[in-house]
């Protein structure tokens, strides 16, 4: 760690329950040279969201403290000239998903990716973007967002696991449409290039998620190598009202990208009753 710089710790934490109970909580970690007392901040009772949305909730409302903070005692940490926000969510640091370069990018493309895919929770990364702008020029200082892996990250997640204790249930980062179903399996997700086009694959749908224009179809597979990997799939209203939580299916691959894959139309439940068919 950067003996000079402001650290904020931060963390989200999610109940797989019917109403995806969640909380987030953050550290601020000042400088041997600024004379304050380390904060600790628990928020919640979240329903209704996701856990990277609470992750990057996370992020926000560290940073709106933070900003507070800038706002009364400017001159206490004006000998600052770095911000470094941690997540133990890997996909959510600068290299990745919290990325200025790649957000402005979405951004000017609708936000989907290069691929076409449409960008999830870009609400909140928008928010976290111009939040950041905000306290970068109001401190004149650099803001990174870094990873740090959960076991340094210890504080930030009791802290997040004390905000779903709160009492009042908060659904502003809810996601409209949500449906969820508990996984059979915890597997990491998969590796996309192991997998090939017209490849069937026997899947477990536990999530659907709403997008713009698209679904989000979060499954686990249930055989072979890749027993008990995550794998994402996007389809259009369709596809995706034929896919229902707690459900296996057999179905096609017609085409891998990075971070998900497309399906063929013919889908047969796992009992081998086809439930559509199609190109």
């Amino acid at each position: 760690m950067n003996p000079h710089a402001l650290y904020i710790k931060c963390d989200g934490s999610m109940n797989y329950d019917a109403k995806n109970t969640g909380g987030i909580g953050f550290e601020i970690i000042f400088p041997d040279s600024v004379e304050l007392e380390n904060i600790k901040e628990s928020h919640g009772r979240y329903e209704g969201a996701n856990i990277e949305r609470l992750e990057l909730e996370a992020l926000i409302s560290g940073m709106e403290y933070v900003i507070s903070l800038y706002e009364k005692d400017r001159e206490k940490l004006s000998n600052i000239n770095t911000i470094i926000f941690v997540t133990d969510r890997f996909r959510l640091n600068d290299k990745d998903g919290t990325s200025p370069f790649k957000i402005q990018e979405w951004r000017k493309n609708k936000w989907c990716n290069h691929e076409g895919k449409e960008i999830k929770n870009h609400d909140l990364l928008d928010k976290l973007d111009k939040k950041r702008k905000k306290l970068a020029d109001l401190a004149r200082s650099k803001v990174f967002i870094e990873y740090m892996p959960r076991k340094q990250n210890k504080v930030a997640d009791k802290l997040a696991k004390a905000g779903k204790q709160f009492s009042i249930s908060d659904d502003s980062i809810a996601i409209k449409g949500l449906k969820v179903g508990k996984r059979k399996y915890d597997g990491s997700e998969i590796n996309y290039k192991s997998l090939k086009e017209k490849e069937e694959i026997h899947i477990h749908v536990f999530l659907k998620t709403p997008l713009n224009k698209q679904w989000g179809i979060s499954s686990e597979i249930c055989e072979a190598t890749n027993f008990g990997k995550k794998i994402n799939i996007y389809s259009d209203d369709k596809l995706a009202s034929k896919l229902q939580r707690r459900h296996e299916y057999i179905v096609k691959i017609k085409k891998v990208f990075t971070h998900h894959i497309q399906i063929y139309r013919t889908v047969k439940e796992f009992k081998n009753i086809k439930i559509e068919d199609g190109n």
